[in-house]
């Protein structure tokens, strides 16, 4: 077998690989030995159909098979001489079937191990992030959300004209050409007037109604509508609003306090809890930032080739695990979402792989090291958030072979740490 290697780009070599006839010849043997026994002619008996006549009749399935068991077996052989060590999957020319009685010659093209060399990871230079500060207060936003979830609903008086933050229970029978359709009717629906989770345009038309009205009028049901027959088809809605509610919201005091938690006595100790959550989760905004700007800082200081089809695997994982939540989505509009994912993430993935192997060369140098202490505070945090015994869930990860990724997660956090403790933080 003669193999020439040619380095085509930094991380990137193509081998070209001749294999002689009597390797070729001897792979087509083997391939005809094999469909005679499984090959099922008319007018021969199963094991019994001779050479000649399987190789007119399977031809083309024989030069298949033969072509694969050459590159699989010349391609690792090729590899194991040179000494090489792919870390994308070889992507082979696309070559012409070999041939009985002559050498067979194809092309293929694979990815190294880039050669990094650590330029600089220590002091690297972060600006301090800046928050947004929000535009309304936030523990009166929560205190708001809260007294709405302790709300309660209560009959408006009847002179009172249906408006935004009303809660309006109403009957209905809708048509498209006049004929009704699969969840078109209704009785004592309720729709919550200023939310617009309604069918586009319904709440506009509830507004100004009052209780016992009725109302006829149409409107166009969106493209997404889940009966695909009368989606964005023009629709006759017969409404009446059978009753108009209203949230009676409770009154904002110690007793208010004690009744949405047994934590607290009074309003003020509420208060002081909710602004200290906020100031937590704020701070944690901040420091995710800066680990990001260090991420970003490292990335930038230390460049090297990273292949492409790397890339591409990890944007597909982040994009398949992206659908699987939207699976109800109709297919149209989730290929939508997915083609502008693919130029939004692209940037991430790649953040990614640089990452990948940066860790571990950023770990070896400055002597970092994820040990079983950090596997446990991983496991520890995983069953915090799932409400599971610690002990379970590390029978889990280690039942499914995933206690090194564990591992990896937690040096991946040892090593950007160290990147922000080390580095220079400007405006902070």
């Amino acid at each position: 077998m003669d193999v020439e290697l040619e380095e085509t780009g930094p991380i990137e070599r193509k081998l070209s690989i001749e294999i002689p006839t009597a390797e070729v010849d001897a792979a087509f043997g083997a391939v005809y030995k094999r469909l005679q026994k499984a090959a099922k002619i008319p007018g021969f008996r199963p094991g019994k159909v001779p050479e000649s006549v399987v190789q007119r009749y399977l031809g083309d399935q024989a030069r298949a098979e033969a072509m694969e068991s050459l590159v699989q077996t010349s391609l690792a052989q090729a590899i194991q001489e040179r000494e090489l060590a792919p870390i994308t999957e070889p992507r082979l020319s696309a070559p012409e079937p070999p041939k009985e009685g002559a050498p067979y010659r194809y092309e293929v093209t694979i990815d190294i191990r880039p050669d990094i060399e650590l330029k600089k990871v220590r002091g690297l230079e972060l600006a301090a992030p800046e928050l947004p500060e929000p535009k309304e207060d936030p523990v009166t936003l929560h205190l708001e959300s809260l007294q709405k979830y302790h709300a309660q609903l209560v009959d408006e008086e009847p002179e009172v004209p249906a408006a935004a933050g009303h809660q309006a229970v109403i009957n209905y029978d809708a048509t498209v050409d006049g004929e009704p359709f699969e969840g078109g009717s209704a009785e004592e629906t309720l729709v919550e007037l200023g939310e617009s989770r309604a069918i586009p345009g319904l709440e506009e038309q509830l507004e100004g109604m009052r209780a016992g009205e009725e109302k006829t009028f149409e409107l166009t049901l969106p493209e997404q509508f889940p009966i695909e027959d009368v989606a964005g088809k023009q629709a006759e809605f017969v409404i009446k609003l059978v009753a108009l509610k209203r949230r009676e919201l409770p009154e904002l005091d110690d007793e208010f306090a004690k009744d949405v938690s047994e934590e607290f006595e009074t309003l003020d100790a509420l208060k002081a809890d909710l602004q200290k959550r906020i100031d937590e989760g704020r701070e944690r905004d901040r420091k995710e930032a800066l680990r990001q700007g260090a991420v970003e800082a490292v990335i930038e200081a230390n460049p090297f080739p990273i292949p492409e089809p790397l890339v591409d695997r990890q944007l597909q994982q982040r994009i398949a695990q992206a659908a699987q939540q939207l699976q109800q989505l109709p297919g149209e509009d989730l290929g939508k979402m997915v083609e502008g994912w693919r130029a939004e993430w692209r940037p991430a993935a790649e953040r990614d792989v640089r990452m990948a192997f940066l860790i571990p060369e950023i770990a070896k140098a400055e002597k970092l090291e994820a040990g079983d202490e950090a596997v446990d505070a991983q496991l520890e945090r995983l069953a915090e958030q799932s409400g599971q015994p610690a002990a379970q869930v590390r029978s889990i990860y280690q039942e499914q072979g995933l206690l090194d990724s564990l591992r990896n997660r937690a040096l991946e956090e040892q090593v950007v740490d160290f990147l922000v403790q080390e580095a220079s933080v400007s405006g902070s």
